[in-house]
């Protein structure tokens, strides 16, 4: 490690992004740059960014607003200062592990969650394997073999995974586009009549970049309202989307327990039968810290599958939440690329069920995650890119050249180098 440096810009949104915990109108991005050196003598520079969402990281925790915007500009300063302190000869996927280690010991002393220290770190550990990777001149989803990398899986997710590497897990090729997975946020307009003229209704967006992938953001307090939100949000676009309608929900931890959710596919059955059928997985419906009944958690997940997100703060944890009934889990670049990646080969391994979801990235972290999903073998192709509808002035650069067609988005405008 020859240095590092981390920048703050603020990113407007151009409407609320609106979650069940309330709207979000602009958040920060955080950039890490590193300088690295490698064993053979390559110098090269990474570099890795993140919004420092706040409302997804903390959840239901004090403090709010301001204040954790501060908070967590304050541990990627100190996460990033303390690069020198993990040590010199290691592979980015043990420095990834001793960064997440570094980041609990920090959300210890300062008493913020865990997931808040995870996204403190994601942009220093991006950073790492971006320069790792273009010290060794290539893409870093092809140095993930035991050429390149000090040891096995078997370090870090169990005696199952000697020999294993996560190059054992990816795709031989990237894919060139992927589908884009359109947010329908919880007061988002669905046609022209419901819009104020501040937001774009989701009709249009169909229309424009004809989108089919949905993912509904639900509100979680009334199962008959969600289904309803549900059922309109396929009978809008069904009609007018070019291929058959594929829908995902995120209540975002609004549902208490199992049962709820369950109400809201039964309610959404006897209304819509189709939008029922295109329904195709839910993240994280329950609070992150909750424990839920093991019976209610089989007999949900025997109808859809339910992933694991903000609850997914440490891969040691994978078998015990697993044997609690979750079906699979996100990649999210937002918690870190090393605890996504490991997530992901996890989760394959044990063949269930993955998908990648979205921190509103923008600039940097869009095309890093954007890259990350092209390698994946996912259950699900749909890339979130929610950007796009909330804040295209943070998609400067290679982002902003990255363009949505016939519903997909079109990658030809990454490097390829490092972790893009």
């Amino acid at each position: 490690m020859l240095g590092a440096k981390v920048s703050f810009r603020e990113v407007p949104f151009a409407s609320p992004l609106v979650l069940s915990s309330g709207p979000i109108t602009g958040l920060t991005e955080a950039v890490v740059e590193v300088v690295v050196r490698n064993r053979a003598g390559r110098t090269a520079r990474g570099r890795g960014s993140v919004l420092l969402s706040h409302p997804w990281a903390y959840g239901g925790q004090p403090p709010r607003g301001e204040d954790r915007d501060v908070v967590l500009r304050g541990v990627v300063e100190q996460l990033t200062a303390g690069l020198p302190g993990l040590g010199d000869q290691a592979d980015p996927l043990r420095l990834g592990s001793l960064l997440a280690a570094a980041s609990r010991e920090i959300v210890v002393r300062q008493g913020i969650p865990e997931l808040a220290g995870l996204v403190c770190a994601a942009p220093v550990d991006a950073a790492l394997h971006d320069g790792w990777a273009k010290a060794l001149g290539a893409p870093a989803y092809r140095c993930y073999t035991g050429e390149h990398l000090g040891a096995d899986l078997a370090d870090y997710l169990g005696p199952g995974f000697r020999t294993r590497f996560p190059g054992d897990y990816l795709r031989a090729t990237p894919l060139e586009r992927l589908p884009v997975q359109h947010v329908v946020g919880v007061a988002d307009p669905l046609s022209r009549d419901e819009a104020d003229g501040t937001t774009v209704p989701l009709t249009e967006w169909v229309a424009g970049d004809g989108v089919h992938c949905f993912k509904v953001k639900l509100a979680g307090r009334d199962p008959a309202a969600d289904a309803a939100r549900i059922s309109d949000v396929y009978l809008a676009t069904s009609a007018v989307a070019p291929a058959p309608v594929r829908i995902s929900l995120d209540p975002n931890e609004a549902y208490r327990e199992p049962g709820q959710l369950a109400a809201v596919l039964r309610a959404l059955g006897r209304l819509a039968p189709a939008a029922r059928d295109a329904v195709r997985y839910a993240e994280q419906p329950f609070p992150r810290d909750g424990a839920q009944d093991p019976a209610a958690m089989a007999e949900l997940t025997a109808q859809l599958p339910v992933l694991l997100d903000e609850a997914f703060i440490d891969v040691a944890a994978l078998d015990r939440l697993a044997a609690a009934g979750w079906s699979g889990v996100t990649v999210k670049t937002g918690r870190g690329h090393t605890q996504s990646l490991l997530g992901y080969c996890w989760a394959r391994h044990h063949g269930r069920f993955v998908a990648v979801a979205d921190l509103t990235n923008v600039g940097d972290a869009l095309t890093h995650s954007a890259a990350m999903a092209s390698w994946l073998r996912c259950d699900t192709t749909a890339f979130e890119c929610n950007s796009r509808q909330y804040a295209p002035a943070g998609n400067t650069g290679a982002a902003g050249e990255l363009v949505v067609r016939h519903g997909e988005l079109d990658l030809a405008a990454l490097s390829r180098e490092g972790i893009r």
